[in-house]
């Protein structure tokens, strides 16, 4: 039987990384954006690679993001049933 606390911190857990998701997804709409906005004006070219590493770093942030709501959300799952 789970107790309620246990449910509770799989419950903050959920809440937790779903926020996180959402917190990468718009840093990755913002960076796109500002990617963008370089290559419109001519930034130069070091800046405009360095802008693109970070783009290229926030993205590979949502798979791993997803895999651990994925997971959280399993084992909440598994304590409900």
């Amino acid at each position: 039987m789970t107790t309620l606390k246990t449910l509770k911190i799989k419950t903050g857990t959920c809440k937790r990384v779903l926020k996180e998701l959402h917190s990468y997804e718009k840093e990755v709409d913002r960076e796109a954006a500002k990617t963008a906005n370089m290559k419109e004006k001519g930034a130069d070219p070091y800046d405009l690679k360095q802008q693109e590493n970070v783009l290229a770093e926030s993205r590979m942030m949502l798979p791993d993001c997803r895999k651990r709501l994925e997971a959280a959300l399993i084992d909440l799952q598994g304590m409900l049933v």
